[in-house]
């Protein structure tokens, strides 16, 4: 959207009329007058689409004709994902098929980089006769001090630090409390934001709490190198963050009594866990749980042990990778196949979050395990059943 609208400035300082709306709902005919269409598309995860382009490709299969106007595409991504850019190649392969002439061949932004973008602008202008310069500069977003109340060290033995770490939420103005926005309302699985010193780009955590618990909550690793990482691993109580809150809807865990099979490794339990503390009402929870070594990097293991006692949490299956029997998280799915198979057909919603090797090689176990069955990840994605998040 940061982009969306530099574009937009830029075009109607050219003289042009612009109109800026999310993916998700496209209807051409709601634009009879459009002389041509830009498609932003980013990628998320693991080659899967924002939600805010969700059913934009269902739209397009729908059309019986292309529109009027062409169109060009530009993708946004992370070149260190395999699926860099994914899904906006699937957007312009999915105009191509529908025989919707192109204005530029398809392009992509990696990592933000404001010289693609002004590289792209400037190709764009010359298609449409326009000196176009974009000058994109990333808006900070409005932060709110978090104050560390209390930490918990893990991984020190495995060579890996981490640590549970809990802020106090930051002092919502009255609007936001009275609008639920920004930290005045927040789920597990929603991410904050946090600009490491000297860069623009914000560094992005899973919260492993909600709202209602009073407090906010992430798992942190520290990489080798790492400018955010390394600097919460070494925060201490009573110091603090700035930090902003993105929602993250596509990766909540919804309300009802579906279900759900959660599967996470490392630090990428901590949503999970979040959202195992917040089932109050004892829906049925299965957690597969990949982490190095029980005694050094188990983290939740007290309160888990206490979820399950209380019926927050169903069943809790876990995999070390080290020891004298290492094996990992899509090991233990194996195993446990046909217990699995009998939770999806169910109707099971499945959570997957941590690396993304680890969500590949959990693909291709449940791809396994499932294709006897009739299933297979993708189904489960197209039905909304199946929901990464990946880093």
């Amino acid at each position: 959207w940061g982009f969306a609208a530099t574009l937009h400035a830029a075009l109607r300082r050219g003289g042009e009329e612009v109109h800026a709306a999310p993916m998700a709902g496209f209807d051409p005919a709601r634009f009879p007058r459009a002389r041509r269409f830009i498609v932003m598309a980013a990628t998320y995860g693991n080659g899967a689409a924002p939600a805010g382009a969700r059913g934009f490709l269902d739209g397009l299969a729908a059309m019986k004709r292309p529109p009027a106007a062409p169109v060009a595409v530009l993708g946004f991504g992370d070149r260190s994902f395999p699926a860099f850019c994914a899904y906006g190649e699937a957007v312009a392969a999915a105009a191509a098929d529908l025989g919707w002439s192109g204005l530029l061949p398809f392009a992509t932004v990696d990592r933000q980089s404001p010289q693609d973008f002004a590289r792209w602008g400037q190709a764009l202008g010359r298609a449409i006769g326009l000196e176009l310069a974009l000058a994109h500069k990333p808006a900070v977003p409005e932060t709110g001090a978090l104050t560390l109340i209390a930490r918990r060290d893990f991984g020190a033995e495995v060579q890996a630090p981490g640590a549970i770490l809990r802020f106090a939420p930051p002092k919502t103005p009255f609007w936001q409390r009275l609008r639920r926005r920004g930290f005045a309302r927040f789920e597990a699985g929603d991410l904050i934001g946090i600009l490491p010193e000297g860069s623009d780009v914000p560094r992005f955590y899973s919260l492993a709490s909600s709202s209602r618990d009073g407090f906010v909550e992430i798992v942190v690793r520290k990489y080798p190198g790492g400018l955010c990482s390394g600097r919460l691993v070494a925060l201490e109580p009573g110091q603090t963050v700035r930090a902003f809150l993105r929602r993250n809807p596509a990766f909540h865990a919804g309300r009802g009594r579906t279900p759900l099979l959660l599967i996470g490794a490392g630090t990428g339990v901590g949503p999970l866990a979040g959202m195992i503390r917040a089932n109050r009402r004892g829906r049925p929870v299965q957690l597969f749980y990949g982490l190095r070594d029980r005694a050094s990097d188990f983290f939740y293991g007290e309160e888990l042990d206490a979820w399950r006692a209380e019926g927050r949490l169903s069943r809790l299956v876990t995999a070390t990778s080290r020891g004298a029997r290492p094996h990992y998280v899509q090991d233990a799915l194996r195993a446990e196949g046909a217990a699995v198979v009998a939770l999806i057909r169910e109707g099971a919603r499945v959570m997957v979050c941590g690396g993304r090797e680890m969500a590949a090689g959990v693909a291709e176990a449940l791809a396994e395990i499932l294709a006897p069955a009739g299933l297979s990840p993708m189904t489960l994605k197209a039905e909304g059943r199946y929901v990464e998040d990946v880093y």
